[in-house]
Protein backbone atom coordinates (compact mmCIF):
# COMPACT_ATOMS: atom_id res chain seq x y z
CA UNK A 1 0.00 0.00 0.00
CA UNK A 2 1.57 3.31 -1.06
CA UNK A 3 1.37 6.60 0.80
CA UNK A 4 -1.55 7.93 -1.28
CA UNK A 5 -3.62 4.76 -0.64
CA UNK A 6 -2.82 4.91 3.07
CA UNK A 7 -3.92 8.53 3.17
CA UNK A 8 -7.18 7.72 1.45
CA UNK A 9 -7.77 4.85 3.86
CA UNK A 10 -7.33 7.13 6.86
CA UNK A 11 -9.66 9.71 5.29
CA UNK A 12 -12.22 6.99 4.67
CA UNK A 13 -12.04 5.95 8.32
CA UNK A 14 -12.39 9.56 9.50
CA UNK A 15 -15.38 10.18 7.27
CA UNK A 16 -17.02 6.94 8.34
CA UNK A 17 -16.52 7.75 12.03
CA UNK A 18 -17.72 11.35 11.71
CA UNK A 19 -20.90 10.24 9.98
CA UNK A 20 -21.48 7.01 11.89
CA UNK A 21 -24.19 8.51 14.04
CA UNK A 22 -25.80 10.55 11.25
CA UNK A 23 -29.26 9.44 10.13
CA UNK A 24 -29.32 7.97 6.65
CA UNK A 25 -33.04 7.98 5.94
CA UNK A 26 -34.35 9.81 2.91
CA UNK A 27 -36.14 12.33 5.12
CA UNK A 28 -32.92 13.05 7.01
CA UNK A 29 -31.02 13.61 3.78
CA UNK A 30 -33.57 16.10 2.47
CA UNK A 31 -33.64 17.71 5.92
CA UNK A 32 -29.88 18.18 5.69
CA UNK A 33 -30.28 19.75 2.26
CA UNK A 34 -32.83 22.18 3.68
CA UNK A 35 -30.57 23.10 6.61
CA UNK A 36 -27.58 23.68 4.36
CA UNK A 37 -29.45 25.41 1.53
CA UNK A 38 -27.45 28.63 1.94
CA UNK A 39 -24.17 26.71 1.77
CA UNK A 40 -25.42 24.86 -1.32
CA UNK A 41 -26.37 28.12 -3.00
CA UNK A 42 -22.95 29.65 -2.32
CA UNK A 43 -21.14 26.56 -3.61
CA UNK A 44 -23.27 26.50 -6.76
CA UNK A 45 -22.49 30.17 -7.42
CA UNK A 46 -18.81 29.51 -6.88
CA UNK A 47 -18.82 26.49 -9.21
CA UNK A 48 -20.68 28.33 -11.97
CA UNK A 49 -18.38 31.34 -11.74
CA UNK A 50 -15.29 29.14 -11.57
CA UNK A 51 -16.17 27.29 -14.76
CA UNK A 52 -15.87 30.45 -16.86
CA UNK A 53 -13.12 32.19 -14.91
CA UNK A 54 -10.35 33.25 -17.27
CA UNK A 55 -12.41 32.89 -20.47
CA UNK A 56 -12.87 35.86 -22.77
CA UNK A 57 -16.67 35.82 -22.71
CA UNK A 58 -16.92 34.94 -19.03
CA UNK A 59 -20.40 34.02 -17.81
CA UNK A 60 -21.87 35.10 -21.16
CA UNK A 61 -20.38 31.89 -22.56
CA UNK A 62 -23.09 29.93 -20.72
CA UNK A 63 -25.59 31.62 -23.06
CA UNK A 64 -23.43 31.62 -26.18
CA UNK A 65 -22.66 27.90 -25.95
CA UNK A 66 -26.24 26.59 -26.32
CA UNK A 67 -26.91 29.13 -29.11
CA UNK A 68 -23.86 27.93 -31.04
CA UNK A 69 -24.71 24.30 -30.34
CA UNK A 70 -28.24 24.80 -31.65
CA UNK A 71 -26.88 26.45 -34.78
CA UNK A 72 -24.32 23.73 -35.44
CA UNK A 73 -26.82 20.90 -34.98
CA UNK A 74 -29.35 22.69 -37.17
CA UNK A 75 -26.85 22.97 -39.99
CA UNK A 76 -25.33 19.51 -39.60
CA UNK A 77 -28.46 17.38 -39.27
CA UNK A 78 -31.09 19.30 -41.17
CA UNK A 79 -29.01 20.88 -43.96
CA UNK A 80 -26.09 18.52 -44.52
CA UNK A 81 -27.72 15.19 -43.63
CA UNK A 82 -31.29 16.37 -44.30
CA UNK A 83 -32.53 14.28 -41.37
CA UNK A 84 -36.23 14.17 -40.51
CA UNK A 85 -38.43 12.54 -37.89
CA UNK A 86 -40.82 11.32 -40.59
CA UNK A 87 -43.30 14.17 -41.03
CA UNK A 88 -43.51 15.63 -44.52
CA UNK A 89 -44.50 19.05 -43.18
CA UNK A 90 -41.55 19.21 -40.83
CA UNK A 91 -39.08 22.02 -41.52
CA UNK A 92 -35.35 22.01 -40.88
CA UNK A 93 -35.81 24.44 -37.99
CA UNK A 94 -38.45 22.26 -36.35
CA UNK A 95 -36.16 19.25 -36.53
CA UNK A 96 -33.38 21.24 -34.88
CA UNK A 97 -35.66 22.31 -32.03
CA UNK A 98 -36.78 18.73 -31.35
CA UNK A 99 -33.18 17.55 -31.46
CA UNK A 100 -32.10 20.32 -29.09
CA UNK A 101 -34.66 19.19 -26.50
CA UNK A 102 -32.99 15.80 -26.34
CA UNK A 103 -29.54 17.38 -26.18
CA UNK A 104 -30.52 19.54 -23.19
CA UNK A 105 -31.98 16.60 -21.25
CA UNK A 106 -29.08 14.29 -22.08
CA UNK A 107 -26.55 16.99 -21.24
CA UNK A 108 -28.09 17.51 -17.80
CA UNK A 109 -28.07 13.79 -17.02
CA UNK A 110 -24.59 13.16 -18.44
CA UNK A 111 -22.93 16.05 -16.61
CA UNK A 112 -24.25 14.96 -13.21
CA UNK A 113 -23.56 11.25 -13.69
CA UNK A 114 -20.06 11.77 -15.12
CA UNK A 115 -19.01 13.99 -12.23
CA UNK A 116 -20.61 11.96 -9.44
CA UNK A 117 -17.89 9.28 -8.91
CA UNK A 118 -15.19 11.91 -8.32
CA UNK A 119 -17.19 14.41 -6.25
CA UNK A 120 -15.81 13.44 -2.84
CA UNK A 121 -12.24 12.94 -4.03
CA UNK A 122 -12.20 16.33 -5.79
CA UNK A 123 -13.55 18.03 -2.64
CA UNK A 124 -11.44 16.12 -0.13
CA UNK A 125 -10.25 19.35 1.51
CA UNK A 126 -13.78 20.05 2.74
CA UNK A 127 -14.15 16.53 4.04
CA UNK A 128 -10.93 16.09 5.99
CA UNK A 129 -10.95 19.46 7.75
CA UNK A 130 -14.47 19.51 9.18
CA UNK A 131 -17.64 17.49 9.61
CA UNK A 132 -18.92 18.30 6.17
CA UNK A 133 -22.39 17.26 4.92
CA UNK A 134 -21.27 14.98 2.10
CA UNK A 135 -24.82 14.53 0.87
CA UNK A 136 -24.90 18.09 -0.48
CA UNK A 137 -22.04 17.57 -2.95
CA UNK A 138 -24.25 15.89 -5.59
CA UNK A 139 -26.84 18.60 -4.95
CA UNK A 140 -24.24 21.28 -5.72
CA UNK A 141 -23.31 19.45 -8.91
CA UNK A 142 -27.01 19.23 -9.78
CA UNK A 143 -27.50 22.95 -9.13
CA UNK A 144 -24.64 23.87 -11.44
CA UNK A 145 -25.93 21.59 -14.19
CA UNK A 146 -29.47 22.92 -13.77
CA UNK A 147 -28.21 26.49 -14.16
CA UNK A 148 -26.78 25.71 -17.59
CA UNK A 149 -29.79 23.60 -18.56
CA UNK A 150 -32.14 26.45 -17.67
CA UNK A 151 -30.19 28.79 -19.93
CA UNK A 152 -30.43 26.21 -22.71
CA UNK A 153 -34.18 25.99 -22.10
CA UNK A 154 -34.46 29.77 -22.47
CA UNK A 155 -32.64 29.50 -25.80
CA UNK A 156 -35.00 26.69 -26.76
CA UNK A 157 -38.07 28.77 -25.91
CA UNK A 158 -36.83 31.71 -27.95
CA UNK A 159 -36.05 29.43 -30.90
CA UNK A 160 -39.51 27.84 -30.69
CA UNK A 161 -41.16 31.26 -30.48
CA UNK A 162 -39.26 32.51 -33.52
CA UNK A 163 -39.99 29.37 -35.58
CA UNK A 164 -43.64 28.78 -34.68
CA UNK A 165 -44.65 32.28 -33.65
CA UNK A 166 -46.16 31.11 -30.35
CA UNK A 167 -45.63 28.86 -27.35
CA UNK A 168 -48.06 26.11 -26.39
CA UNK A 169 -49.53 26.30 -22.88
CA UNK A 170 -48.08 22.88 -22.05
CA UNK A 171 -44.73 24.62 -21.61
CA UNK A 172 -45.98 25.39 -18.11
CA UNK A 173 -45.74 21.67 -17.31
CA UNK A 174 -41.99 21.62 -17.92
CA UNK A 175 -41.05 21.93 -14.21
CA UNK A 176 -43.40 19.06 -13.35
CA UNK A 177 -41.83 16.82 -16.00
CA UNK A 178 -38.28 17.72 -15.00
CA UNK A 179 -38.88 17.25 -11.28
CA UNK A 180 -39.08 13.45 -11.41
CA UNK A 181 -36.12 13.34 -13.80
CA UNK A 182 -34.03 15.52 -11.50
CA UNK A 183 -34.87 13.42 -8.43
CA UNK A 184 -33.95 10.22 -10.27
CA UNK A 185 -30.68 11.71 -11.47
CA UNK A 186 -29.84 12.97 -7.98
CA UNK A 187 -30.42 9.47 -6.61
CA UNK A 188 -27.96 8.01 -9.12
CA UNK A 189 -25.48 10.75 -8.24
CA UNK A 190 -25.62 9.90 -4.52
CA UNK A 191 -25.01 6.22 -5.26
CA UNK A 192 -22.16 6.85 -7.69
CA UNK A 193 -20.53 9.42 -5.40
CA UNK A 194 -20.43 6.87 -2.58
CA UNK A 195 -19.17 4.06 -4.80
CA UNK A 196 -16.64 6.33 -6.48
CA UNK A 197 -15.01 7.23 -3.17
CA UNK A 198 -14.85 3.78 -1.59
CA UNK A 199 -13.77 1.96 -4.77
CA UNK A 200 -11.06 4.57 -5.26
CA UNK A 201 -9.80 3.88 -1.77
Amino acid sequence: MNIEQAGLKSKTSAITNSHATSPISLGAIFGSIKRHRHLILQMVKREVAGRYRGSVLGLFWSFAHPVLMLGVHTFAFSVVFKARWGSEEETHSQFAVILFVGIVVHGLFAEIINRAPSLIISNINYVKKMIFPLEILPVVSLGSALFHSCISLVVLLFATLIITGSLHWTILLTPVVLLSFVILTLGFAWILASLGFFTRC
